[in-house]
């Protein structure tokens, strides 16, 4: 009797286990409530309309996309040519920190002017996210040469060009956001000046 209780515990404690594991599967799954609220697709390029992004980088400023006037509230579509671009600048990545997504939010400056830009979290990315890869091994790169971050702004004095995809933020005051809410999200790939 005593051998058939301990069997039953050692049974439920397993059946616990992998369902509690099972679990933590589907809530690890991409998600607006984990990964950055109902704008998440646009944040990853993983919206429905992520196949009308030109992929192909085209050159510009950070003054130049400060100047872009912004659409009000942010759009929950891609409505806007410069959220329908990669965008590539260059700067000066002056400070960096973790967000609760595990994304990555850099600020850039260059001549003087400032924006942010977000290295969207690996886990973040689902299976129909466009430049995936490509996001992941920015993630990476960034992680191996810079530092994960952590939730505060750490100082960084590395010169990149940053790649990206156009994207309308909300207007806030945050540490180097353009007053549009202009920025760079996601970011898909870094092309390494002076290292960190």
């Amino acid at each position: 009797m005593k051998r058939a209780g301990v069997f039953a515990l050692i049974f439920l404690a397993a059946a616990g286990t992998a369902a509690a594991t099972a679990g933590g599967h589907r809530s690890a799954a991409p998600s607006a409530a984990r990964c950055g609220g109902p704008l998440w697709l646009l944040k990853t390029l993983s919206d429905p309309q992520r196949a009308k992004v030109d992929l192909v980088p085209q050159q510009t400023t950070i003054a130049a996309i400060r100047e872009r006037k912004g659409p009000g509230q942010p759009p929950t579509r891609r409505t806007t040519p410069f959220q329908r671009r990669t965008w590539e600048v260059p700067a000066q990545i002056t400070s960096f920190k973790l967000e609760a997504t595990g994304a990555l939010r850099l600020v850039l400056f260059d001549n003087g002017a400032y924006m942010n830009a977000v290295i969207p979290a690996p886990s973040c990315l689902s299976a129909k996210t466009r430049e995936r890869a490509e996001m992941i091994a920015t993630w990476q790169a960034f992680v191996a040469k810079c530092g994960k971050g952590t939730s505060t702004w750490q100082s960084l004095g590395a010169i990149f060009f940053v790649r990206g995809v156009g994207f309308w933020s909300q207007k806030r005051q945050l540490r180097g956001a353009a007053p549009s809410g202009a920025e760079l999200h996601p970011v898909t790939g870094l092309r390494i000046v002076v290292s960190c």
